[in-house]
């Protein structure tokens, strides 16, 4: 069965840098070195937050590669692959 994975470009490099110092910043703010949460009343509110923006970010991205993968992209079975398609086989090299 065939895998994608999209190229971000420059606008996804964007969404990811940007999602990358929501992470950061949420992660110093809120987290220990050991990775348990830092008490306090805000960081359930925090938490929620984070997750919501996470679960958009991602979803979001995730809708314009499914869209690019359906409009763009058609999956082909190895049996009906044309010559010269087909993935190296790298079976010799492990």
């Amino acid at each position: 069965m065939s895998e994608y994975k999209l190229k971000p470009g420059k606008l996804g490099e964007k969404i990811v840098n940007a999602y990358k110092g929501i992470e950061d910043s949420f992660t110093e703010t809120f987290l220990e070195e050991d990775g348990s949460m830092k008490t306090g009343g805000i960081a359930e509110k925090a938490t929620s937050a984070y997750r919501k923006i996470e679960e958009t970010v991602v979803g979001g991205y995730k809708n314009v590669e499914n869209a690019f993968v359906e409009a763009f992209l058609e999956k082909v079975d190895e049996d009906e692959a044309e010559p010269g398609t087909e993935e190296a086989d790298h079976s010799a090299d492990k």
